[in-house]
C-alpha cells in the first residue's frame, strides 16, 4: 500500500513538532538562552525534516522487504 503525500507531511511535521520542543528544551539547558536555543533547535529540525521526507518517499518506492497481501 502506497502512502500519499499529504500523510507523509503530516506525519513529518507531528513528529518534528514533538522532536523539536524536545530540542528546544535540552539545547536551553545547556546554553541556558531560549532564543539561541529556539533558533538552532528550528534550524536543525527544518533540515531533518526535509531529509526525512526525502528518506521516506524512496523508502516508499523500494519494494524489498515488503510482503503482499493475500
Amino acid at each position: 500500500m502506497t502512502e500519499t503525500r499529504q500523510r507523509s507531511h503530516l506525519r513529518t511535521a507531528s513528529y518534528r513538532l514533538i522532536a523539536w520542543a524536545f530540542t528546544v528544551f535540552w539545547t536551553n539547558l545547556f546554553v541556558e538562552d531560549w532564543a539561541g536555543a529556539i533558533v538552532f533547535s528550528t534550524i536543525l529540525h527544518l533540515l531533518l525534516s526535509i531529509f526525512y521526507y526525502a528518506n521516506e518517499r524512496i523508502w516508499g518506492k523500494i519494494q524489498w522487504g515488503k510482503l503482499d497481501k493475500v
